[in-house]
């Protein structure tokens, strides 16, 4: 009974610090993490500085476990995408959602400034993006040759995810072409269908569910937009 709880006390502990550091992710999207003092800090997670160090030992260890928190990002992605229980055309659909997801807390900004403050932990992320990568490569290389895919190069999907989406969700770029996020996420979507599907298994999918990610995924990303505007 008592290692029972003790695992429910740790499960909920980590539930609550993964809750805290996905507030600071929209934050460090911008403007890295290297210029936050605890301060700072405390008051994107929207805590007490008393709650922060029940948590957290330093903002050295926040830095970590932001890491940690990205590469299980990576990590979840691969599982679902390496899932041969599931179609092609599902993996498909999970393969652009966990890529939004990817990209939108994963910019240029953050990346340059973790290398600087942090190799290691630099070398951690861009360690687990290759290894999606490659898995997502492997799993275009095997559609195509079961006919499900069109045959385009699979590093294609990979260039288009990491140049595109980055800069779809840049509002500099929105507003310079009066572009609405959610529209423009619904276009790229259809852009990977038509460009890796062929007609014929188009009537296949139910595109509902990715759709209302897009939905969600908009809303998350404008508000935390609207918010760095505002400071």
């Amino acid at each position: 009974m008592g290692d029972e709880n003790s695992a429910s006390t740790n499960e909920r502990r980590q539930e609550l610090k993964s809750k805290y550091l996905e507030r600071l992710l929209p934050v460090i999207k911008y403007h890295g993490l290297s210029h936050l003092r605890i301060d700072d800090i405390v008051r994107f997670m929207d805590i007490s500085k008393a709650t922060f160090y029940k948590y957290f030992s330093s903002k050295e260890e926040v830095i970590e476990e932001v890491v940690d928190l990205i590469v299980s990002y990576f990590k979840q992605a691969s599982t679902l995408i390496g899932d041969e229980s599931s179609s092609h055309l599902l993996r498909f659909q999970n393969a652009f959602a966990q890529s939004l997801l990817i990209a939108s807390y994963l910019p240029d900004t953050f990346l340059l400034d973790l290398k600087q403050i942090s190799p290691q932990l630099w070398e951690r992320i861009k360690q687990a993006q290759q290894e999606r990568q490659q898995l997502l490569q492997q799993f275009y290389e095997q559609g195509i040759a079961q006919g499900i895919f069109n045959p385009i190069r699979p590093v294609l999907v990979v260039l288009q995810n990491e140049l595109l989406l980055r800069n779809i969700m840049d509002p500099v770029f929105l507003m310079e072409r009066d572009l609405t996020l959610r529209a423009l996420l619904y276009d790229y979507y259809e852009l990977q269908k038509y460009q890796w599907l062929p007609p014929e298994i188009f009537g296949q999918m139910d595109d509902t569910p990715v759709r209302e990610y897009i939905d969600m995924m908009a809303r998350k990303i404008s508000l935390g937009m609207r918010s760095e505007s505002g400071r």
